[in-house]
């Protein structure tokens, strides 16, 4: 017979600790499951001194999973294989265990919270998009932003300066157009779209230079890779929109996150570990759900995804110019931060292309203090 009691912990988390064999004679201890599952979307299963637990009382764990989401704890190699046939989640220790529930909650939250997020500058993604198809003309582009003056003063401004120097002035908004090409006109609108995103999570400027910067950065090694203009594009706005995840935690959960902040500063901790530590779930995860809501291409939530773990080998290409960009600002501002040398090494091999730099980091810092006209 199994003995159980149920416990609420710290959090109001619920936790149901079951002792002893659970078998088919357990009619109580089923009974208050099921009764834990109609009151409760998360519970905790903690069977560490679960001597043995019969498939039947797996199968009813996994009944009540359909109702209330379960997370076992346990070390035991027979009782993780259970859960195991019957799809339970199993962690090792009550601390991991009540970390997922609550990023699970976080989660659950934020996506209540979205409903109130205003709509994104939804024209500077549609231009972007449109200017990175191979037939992309001008004459259309111009159809596209004639009514919007911000943008068409922006195009404007920027064609007749010092930094553009023309031998003539634009005169008219095509004129503007050609004068910038489509790979200025591409980075325009890729800042436009990004300050959309600031402007709804309200994120401070230091945030913003750092989404700058790292796109900045990014593309400099994409191209110095020999990369297509194309991969360029998609680099530089991973590189962007890389920590939207941490904008929206910062926005809609500024005291949780000021703790993440002080972890960072003064216990060193990276960025995704005190965020997990605090909100059970990170940026990456944060910000890649983000991506799926707003209908973003596939590799962004990739990259958005995977940029502080580089877990995934399909978008690699993609991510480790990322990497090595947030790793060295990381750097440069004496932030926690992973080795991105040998990833840079490992980068330019996948590319089949030398290194053309003896000492990056100072490359790299000589080049962000160049003029940026974006």
């Amino acid at each position: 017979m199994a003995e159980f009691h149920i416990e609420t912990l710290n959090g109001g988390i619920t936790q149901m600790v079951i002792d002893g064999r659970a078998g088919d004679e357990d009619q109580d201890l089923f009974r208050a499951l099921s009764h834990l599952s109609q009151k409760h979307n998360q519970i905790l299963i903690n069977l560490s001194n679960l001597k043995e637990g019969l498939p039947s009382f797996f199968r009813c764990l996994q009944n009540i999973s359909i109702r209330s989401r379960l997370k076992v704890i346990s070390t035991d190699a027979a009782i993780i294989t259970g859960c195991k046939e019957f799809e339970l989640p199993t962690f090792p220790s009550l601390k991991s265990a009540s970390l997922a529930y609550i990023g699970d909650e976080t989660i659950s939250m934020m996506l209540g919270k979205l409903k109130d997020v205003p709509i994104l500058n939804t024209e500077a993604y549609r231009l972007i998009s449109y200017i990175s198809q191979p037939d992309a003309a001008f004459n259309k582009v111009e159809s596209m932003i004639k009514d919007n003056p911000g943008i068409c003063s922006q195009i404007f401004r920027m064609a007749n300066s010092a930094y553009f120097k023309r031998s003539s002035t634009s005169e008219t908004l095509q004129q503007a157009l050609v004068s910038l090409g489509f790979a200025t006109l591409r980075q325009l609108f890729l800042y436009n779209f990004y300050s959309s995103v600031g402007n709804i999570f309200q994120a401070q400027n230091e945030v913003i230079e750092h989404g700058k910067n790292c796109a900045r950065l990014s593309e400099f090694i994409a191209k110095s890779a020999g990369c297509s203009s194309d991969e360029c594009a998609k680099v530089r706005l991973g590189g962007l929109l890389h920590d939207v995840g941490a904008q929206a935690l910062a926005f809609f959960f500024p005291y949780q996150y000021a703790e993440v902040m002080r972890k960072i500063k003064e216990e060193s901790k990276p960025s995704y570990l005190a965020e997990l530590l605090t909100f059970g779930t990170d940026h990456q995860t944060i910000g890649s759900m983000l991506c799926g809501k707003w209908n973003f291409p596939p590799y962004l939530g990739a990259v958005v995804g995977d940029h502080h773990y580089l877990k995934s080998t399909n978008w690699n290409a993609l991510t480790l110019p990322i990497f090595c960009a947030d790793n060295l600002l990381g750097e440069i501002h004496g932030l926690p931060f992973s080795k991105y040398y040998s990833k840079i090494e490992e980068y330019f091999s996948l590319k089949k292309k030398e290194l053309p730099w003896k000492d990056f980091p100072a490359e790299a810092k000589k080049f962000l203090e160049t003029p940026d006209p974006f």
